[in-house]
């Protein structure tokens, strides 16, 4: 990865290697990562390799409100020398040498390329940062931090380079480190260095490291967020804020092949500036008539996608595209096409991104699940919008301090706003089943109130998507139960599998009850059909019926069973890591919103549990 911004005009040689979905997700623009030489802060989209891979994914173009994205460019050498693909800055600046101590820029050192100090020893980059919720980020302020906010009398005035850093033997915490001005002898240890108001005094600057160190890049508003000191390698450093949907009909190949095969005609009713009810009317009786009466798409399907790939290509046509697109018509989309389900043609040539098929349902789920479908191929687009720090949630009203910040909920991966966002594509196969709505809706009547409690410790976190609400909570719960047992049965680990819930929205009169559990990868086309193969009737039938005996009893329990406060902010009733909970990066709601009971009932009550009444069949 080039080590300074892309214009440079020196040559930089790649430092180190980073994983595609690393660039994505944990090492975004805007994170910070411990390369063999030293540690570095990723660089913001403005400076990547403009040969980046253009991919699209019409429904997330629409939400994001962009006409496309950019994968992080790879090439396929193996020498990590030359050639980088991905542009970072050195950060931390601050460093310092474990032999004479000296603790500065490391630009101050005097070594030609920066790495050692004068004594001939390797430097060391601070393990201290500070950083604003508002995502603002800078070095620790040593010199400040010495002299207590005051180095007024320090005989080196505001100069960073007459400070020294000592470490001591006596204890292995942060009162072992000795700060040291030498220009005027005071020390003061790291001892309450990482206390809430630690920094007190010393205000946010705006810093933007990732975009650049000259004054021109720090933020133009005034941060009045008070300033924490964080560790370098430390989880809460970087949050990164990702949008993800996947590729189903209309947006798949074969109706992109319909278009294309026909695309001159389509594409004069547009430059005709015809309405769009007159276009729908010539799409379905005459350009696509044939394949309408065929069943496989509507004249509305062809007229969404030729109207998206109209305006991609002619981006300075004003097209009339629905601009209202938000993630509940997302989800409304991915659900519907889930519950249709969709084949690929024996004649295709090319394999579709899409297919589901129905399978039968297993004995156990009759009269609990309408629809178990096999999702054999689908495609994920990942796209990374920007990132927090210090919290993974948007800040609290109370918390952010910040005059000015625009309403914004997160610091983009940008400096200047671009048609494009960073994503990668993923591609896999998933197992999903519709809940069957009537039962559904009685196990809520009985069972609503329950949450309440919940949903007002819920507050404005914007944590579920929006949907929660006692039939949420029933749906995801089910969902880490499912992939907990499915991790058992067909051989890949919690991380690998991710959960996706279509549950209805509060606002909304279209009723959603389903539950998506895949897998999917960027560095395989699919996978090996493992997690499908636990869809057919008598394999699904066994797996539930393990993960209801395994969520009956947990080895918390009655604790856990009992309980109406675990996890963040008490988002949780029964759910804990021994019967519920799965690596973060499977859950879509943070771990949050579980309860197990909703699922198996207590044992002295089954019927707060959807599924009870078979566990007290069995009883």
């Amino acid at each position: 990865m080039r080590i300074g911004p892309k214009s440079a005009k020196t040559k930089k040689d790649a430092i180190g290697k980073l994983r595609k979905t690393q660039l994505i997700t944990t090492f975004a623009p805007g994170a910070i990562a411990d390369m063999p030489d030293y540690s570095v802060i990723l660089a913001a989209t403005d400076y990547w390799n403009h040969y980046s891979p253009v991919i699209h994914e019409p429904n997330l173009e629409r939400l994001l409100g962009i006409k496309g994205f950019k994968e992080p460019y790879a090439t396929d050498s193996e020498n990590p020398k030359g050639n980088p693909d991905v542009p970072a800055f050195r950060f931390p600046r601050m460093h310092f040498c474990p032999k004479c101590g000296d603790l500065k820029d490391y630009k101050m050192f005097g070594d030609a390329k920066h790495k050692k100090c004068q004594c001939g020893r390797q430097l060391v980059p601070s393990r201290f940062v500070c950083s604003c919720i508002n995502g603002h980020l800078e070095d620790f302020p040593y010199k400040w931090w010495v002299h207590y906010g005051n180095y007024s009398e320090c005989p080196a005035g505001d100069k960073w380079d007459q400070i020294s850093i000592e470490f001591k033997n006596t204890t292995g915490g942060l009162s072992s480190i000795v700060i040291k001005c030498k220009a005027c002898g005071k020390t003061r240890t790291m001892e309450g260095c990482m206390s809430k108001d630690a920094l007190k005094g010393y205000k946010c600057k705006g810093k933007r490291p990732w975009i650049g160190f000259d004054k021109q890049f720090d933020d133009v508003e005034n941060c009045m967020a008070p300033m924490k000191t964080l560790q370098r390698g430390a989880s809460n450093v970087y949050f990164s804020v990702t949008q993800s949907a996947l590729t189903i009909p209309p947006y798949s190949q074969k109706i992109q092949s319909d278009l294309s095969d026909k695309w001159e005609e389509v594409k004069g009713l547009f430059d005709n500036k015809m309405d769009d009810e007159n276009i729908k009317i010539v799409l379905g009786a005459s350009i696509f008539r044939q394949t309408i009466l065929e069943g496989r798409y509507s004249a509305d399907d062809y007229f969404k996608a030729a109207k998206e790939r109209y305006q991609m290509e002619n981006p300075s046509e004003e097209v009339e595209i629905e601009d209202n697109y938000t993630e509940k018509n997302l989800y409304l989309d991915e659900y519907e096409a889930l519950c249709a389900g969709y084949e690929q043609d024996e004649d295709d040539v090319e394999p579709e991104q899409f297919i589901a098929v129905e399978s039968e349902i297993p004995d156990i789920l009759d009269g609990f699940v309408e629809s178990v479908m096999l999702v054999k191929r689908l495609r994920e687009v990942l796209a990374v919008k920007g990132f927090r720090r210090i919290t993974p949630e948007k800040p609290h009203p109370d918390d952010n301090r910040a005059v000015g910040m625009d309403g914004r909920e997160y610091q983009p991966v940008w400096n200047k706003p671009h048609d494009w966002m960073p994503a990668i594509q993923m591609r896999g196969e998933g197992l999903f089943l519709k809940f069957d709505e009537e039962k559904l809706r009685e196990w809520e009547d009985r069972n609503s109130a329950r949450y309440d409690l919940m949903k007002e410790r819920l507050g404005d976190y914007n944590i579920g998507k929006g949907m929660m609400s006692p039939r949420y909570v029933v749906l995801h719960t089910f969902a880490h139960l499912l992939i907990r047992q499915l991790t058992l049965e067909c051989g890949y680990s919690g991380a690998a599998l991710k959960e996706r819930i279509y549950s209805t929205f509060p606002d909304s009169d279209k009723p959603m009850a389903g539950v998506l559990i895949y897998t999917s990868s960027s560095d395989s086309d699919g996978s090996l059909g493992g997690l499908v193969r636990q869809g057919e009737p008598e394999l699904l039938e066994t797996t539930i019926r393990n993960m209801l005996q395994e969520a009956s009893w947990c080895s918390s329990d009655p604790l856990c069973s009992d309980s109406t406060a675990q996890g963040f902010n008490s988002l949780n009733y029964a759910a804990c890591h021994a019967c519920t909970l799965l690596p973060e990066t499977s859950c879509e709601a943070r771990n949050c919103l579980l309860d197990r009971v909703s699922i198996v009932g207590t044992y002295d009550d089954r019927s707060l549990g959807f599924f009870g009444e078979l566990l007290e069949e069995e009883e």
